[in-house]
Formats: C-alpha cells, structure tokens, sequence
C-alpha cells in the first residue's frame, strides 16, 4: 500500500509512521507510460487530467527509463509537426532522478541539491528495488520535510518540559531526604563526639574511643556527600543561587591551604601557595569558592603519592581573567580518565584511586559552581606527571 503525506496537520508521530518521513511519503502511484508508447500517449493523460504534472516512463520490467515533464511535451507538441506519432523516448529525460522509497528527507533532499534538476523540472521518481512505485515534487518535499521539523520541534520540547519536571522532582527529594537525614545524623554526630572527648568520663575500654571516633568520621562523611549531592542537584537544575561578595583571593586560598594541610602531611603530601598577595579583589560566592578549592585541593592531595607536592597559584590574564589554580604532581590522567572524573560519580580506575574514599560528586559540582559565577574550569592532566586545574573567572568580576 502505498503511504500518502500526512495532510491538515494530521501528521503521526515519528514512531508510528517512519515511512510517511521518508521517501515513499512522498511518491505518489500515478500510472507510468510503457517505454514503446508514443508523445500522443502523453498528450492524451495530461489533456484528461489537468492536474498531472509529469509521467514516469517505464520498461517491460517496470523499471524506470525516463521522465516526461507536462510543460515540456505540451510545448514540444505546440512546435513540432507529428508530435502525436513519435515515439515517447524521443521526448523524455532519459536520465531523471531517481529516489529509493526507504530514504530519509533529509538525504533526498541533499540528492537533489547534487542532481541540480533544471530550472521548471520539478518532479522526480521514487523506486524500490530498482522498480517504479511513484512520482514526486520538489515542492511536496519542502512541504513535509517542513512538516517533519514541526513535529520534532514539538516532541523536543515535550521531552524537555518532561526532563524539567523530573529533575524538580529529583530536586525536591534530594531536598527533603537530605532534611530528613540530617536530623538523626546530626544527633548520631553529637553522641559521637561526646563519647570520643570523654565527656561524661572516661572510658574503661580504650578501644571504644576509636569506635566513637570512627562513628563522628564516617557521619561527617556522610555529611558531606549529602550537601555535595543536594549542590549539585540544585546547580544542575540553576536553582542554586550565588550570595556576591568582595573577595580577598589570597586570604581564601591561604584559608584553604591550611585547611587541607593536616590531611596532606598524614599523607606525606606538601601543599605550597604562590598566590600574589596584590591580587584585585574578586566578585564572586565566598562560600562556593572555598567550596571549590578545597574540592580541588582534596582532590591534588588524594592522588598524589607521598612526598609529592600541591601548589596553589594565582595570576590575572591579559585578557583579566582571574585563573585560581591547583597542580599537584600526582598520578595525572589521560583523556578518557578526565572525561570520567567530570562525570558524576566518576572516579579513577587505579590502584591509588581505590585506596581513597570519594564520592565522584567534587569535580562535576565544583565545574557546575564556577560556570554559575561566568566562568570555566580548566583541566590540563598527563598520566604520571601530575595535574592543574584551574578556576577561571570572567574579567567581569575582577575588581581593578
């Protein structure tokens, strides 16, 4: 049966009618002229039918040999003597376009663009497998391949209203079983504490005071995965919101250095800072950026081996960008690995990675975070020579 373009709107959608959006959507079953037939054939179909604007002209084994255009013949015929009596080989283009049914409108249209048809030749025949099946226009292509852009556009915006509204629903629950998570865990937390400092006295089993410290450890852990969790989820959805300030850089970074030292010496890791202390003044979430830092610095201190060293550095581009960088001289990454890591929940496939405890959630929160001040994260990585990444906020928000 052959498939008719949609009309009045009524156009199916792309997965119960593939065919209509192709090719043999177009063709039209418009009876073909034998290839023994004469001009006078022709004429006599376009006198019937006022309508018809070509006709295919076919083999014995309904094959397609040729196209006869109405305004061609009809003119030939008005000029030349015995019209009727040629044979219709004589006044066909012998070598018409040819379009397979099952081809996409996107790639019959780039057929055309390459076959050129010649100025008022408009038509051209759809076959499958090699044998005639109907005739086609320019213009009905246009027309559905318009059609079709329609009916994308359409479902691509119902597909992102659709992801809109999960992730605010995504959002909401992560919202609200953080709120519920927290409570207890905040009291598992406290209790925690007390029983490591020995508050209420001394513990007769010394062995319960690491059980009570592993316990407050784990929980600030969990802690931390769930604001991680809930920052990345609100970023991600542009809910999270930026409190501008006017920030000293170096302060943040020495401020952030320090923080990280402790860990990085159990590590046998150094952190050094080469921040200028004559940097301008940043405009920017003080909160996020130290967020950002220490995720950063976590994460040069995590996969660098002992006596390795993390540095932080400042410096303002010409173009007066702040780049805010970390570089360890860790394990490094190649492309793939880096393409991991910016993932959510990503992680390294190494020995030294697997030693640590990580989320995956730093590196994707802290890009999310720095691409809501404006600005970028860098990443430049080689395996086994280390890491710099850096945060590199707009000229924008550099105070001069």
């Amino acid at each position: 049966m052959v498939t008719s373009p949609p009309v009045n709107g009524s156009a199916p959608s792309l997965g119960d009618g593939e065919a209509v959006y192709t090719a043999a959507g177009l063709a039209v079953p418009v009876a073909p002229l034998a290839a023994d037939g004469l001009c006078g054939d022709a004429r006599d179909r376009f006198a019937r039918k006022a309508d018809l604007w070509a006709l295919a002209v076919v083999g014995r084994d309904g094959c397609p040999v040729g196209l006869v255009e109405r305004h061609a013949l009809l003119s030939a015929c008005a000029t030349t003597p015995d019209c009727d009596q040629r044979p219709i080989t004589e006044a066909m283009d012998p070598a018409p376009l040819l379009v397979e049914a099952a081809l996409p409108l996107g790639e019959v249209g780039r057929r055309l663009a390459r076959f050129r048809p010649a100025p008022g030749h408009g038509s051209f025949i759809v076959v499958e497998a090699g044998l005639y099946r109907g005739l086609a226009t320019v213009a009905d292509l246009m027309l559905l391949s318009a059609e079709q852009s329609d009916l994308r556009a359409r479902q691509l915006e119902a597909a992102r209203r659709q992801a809109d509204q999960a992730n605010r629903a995504k959002t909401a629950f992560l919202a609200n079983m953080s709120h519920e998570i927290r409570t207890p865990l905040n009291a598992m937390m406290g209790f925690a504490e007390i029983l490591e400092q020995e508050v209420l006295g001394p513990h007769t089993i010394p062995l319960y005071a690491e059980y009570a410290r592993d316990i407050a450890d784990s929980g600030r852990h969990l802690m931390d995965l769930i604001n991680d969790l809930l920052d990345l989820s609100k970023a991600e959805a542009v809910r999270l919101e930026l409190s501008e300030t006017r920030i000293d850089v170096p302060r943040v970074a020495a401020s952030g250095a320090r923080l990280l030292s402790e860990r990085a010496s159990r590590s046998g890791v150094r952190i050094v800072s080469t921040v200028p202390t004559d940097l301008p003044p940043l405009r920017a979430d003080e909160r996020k950026l130290r967020q950002m830092l220490l995720n950063l610095l976590s994460n040069a201190v995590k996969f660098t081996p002992r006596d390795g060293v993390v540095t932080v550095g400042a410096r303002i581009a010409n173009t007066g960008a702040l780049w805010l960088s970390v570089h360890d001289t860790g394990i490094g990454m190649s492309g793939s690995e880096l393409a991991r890591a910016m993932e959510p929940w990503g992680q390294i496939d190494s020995a030294l990675g697997r030693g640590h405890v990580g989320t995956g959630l730093g590196l994707p929160l802290t890009k999310c975070l720095i691409e809501l001040h404006g600005g970028r994260l860098d990443v430049v990585s080689t395996p086994e020579r280390g890491t710099t990444m850096s945060l590199i906020f707009p000229a924008a928000r550099v105070e001069r």
